[in-house]
């Protein structure tokens, strides 16, 4: 069997709200394509594979993929829209996911979208999902309108979500620092992991781990850049004379780093056999990213990895039924 936990779609509605913007984000009608600008020069079409869910299953099937774990994929939330306008899209995106979930049963599983427009409302949009929505978990961005995780705003939500006991996806949003990241090349391949693991160690940094304990955080890409540069963020993670002003946490940064999972999202099979070998087996989920970047190679990097077959078993399923709480799951036809 095999799990596909970092798999996304649109809904098409939110999209084409975002086409009365005047600023970015913002839609564009491009020949019958509606073309979201997510950044100065960072366009993504929504195509029929992540708008038409029988494209997406022919393609699941070519995969070998039983079940898809769907978050809603554009690199931003529908926090951009702030206030009560976020809340109400949220869910409506999340009415679209469980429509989708009911339409094709056995073959999805929802991660819920949150709007953080008000922190109550937040809350209730949690419960509603993991409640009479049915979905498994959520997918929330690497910084929401403009703030780090850490911030007093978002953190209340993270700790209701954590002592719900259902995971979230961090998948990376338009890097608050856009110096430099003028291209979409850029952005892309290192701006986007960088946000993800610098707010990352921000919510270790801020105990939210430890207040949280039951906090289940998977880092989309392969963990960002977390797993490489490991040996350094353990370096600089406790006081020394050059990082005097850091707060000791009751416990190693290490510690904190092994409770984190990752998914297999990473088109180099060195990259990830470094990954594997950093990073427990038991905290590694099988993701394709589909339809983004080279999902098609995933399934063989997973293949080509010098492990045992126990091992490689886990990625493809077995941490996410235990992650996604394997009683809920669907069974694929």
């Amino acid at each position: 069997m095999r799990i596909d936990v970092h798999s996304h779609f649109q809904c098409l509605d939110f999209v084409k709200h975002l086409a009365g913007r005047t600023g970015l984000p913002r839609t564009l009608l491009d020949g019958g394509t509606y073309v979201i600008q997510c950044a100065a020069g960072l366009n993504i079409p929504s195509i029929p594979k992540i708008l038409d869910m029988e494209e997406k299953l022919c393609d699941m099937d070519d995969m070998k993929i039983d079940v898809a774990v769907l978050s809603h994929g554009i690199p931003f939330g529908a926090d951009v829209l702030g206030g009560p306008e976020a809340d109400d899209w949220a869910a409506r995106i999340n009415d679209d996911l469980a429509r989708i979930v009911a339409t094709y049963p056995g073959r999805f599983v929802g991660l819920g979208t949150i709007g953080f427009g008000d922190c109550r409302r937040s809350m209730a949009e949690v419960d509603r999902c993991i409640g009479p929505l049915g979905f498994r978990g959520f997918q929330i961005f690497s910084n929401i309108s403009g703030n780090v995780l850490d911030s007093s705003r978002i953190a209340p939500v993270l700790r209701h979500i954590a002592r719900s006991g259902a995971p979230i996806h961090l998948h990376p949003a338009i890097p608050l620092n856009q110096i430099g990241l003028d291209l979409p090349a850029h952005s892309l391949s290192i701006g986007f992991p960088f946000d993800s693991s610098l707010n990352v160690l921000r919510l270790i940094r801020s105990g939210l781990f430890d207040e949280s304990p039951e906090l289940k955080l998977i880092v989309a890409h392969a963990g960002g850049v977390i797993p490489y540069l490991r040996g350094r963020i353990e370096a600089y993670g406790s006081p020394s004379p050059l990082v005097p002003e850091i707060s000791p946490l009751p416990h190693p940064i290490g510690h904190y780093l092994d409770r984190l999972y990752v998914d297999t999202v990473c088109y180099h099979k060195q990259a990830l056999e470094c990954c594997y070998n950093v990073v427990d087996a038991e905290r590694m989920l099988y993701g394709t990213d589909h339809p983004f970047g080279r999902y098609d190679v995933a399934a063989e990097l997973v293949e080509q990895l010098d492990c045992p077959a126990p091992h490689r078993e886990l990625m493809w399923h077995g941490n996410a039924e235990r992650l996604l709480n394997r009683k809920a799951l669907p069974s694929a036809a």
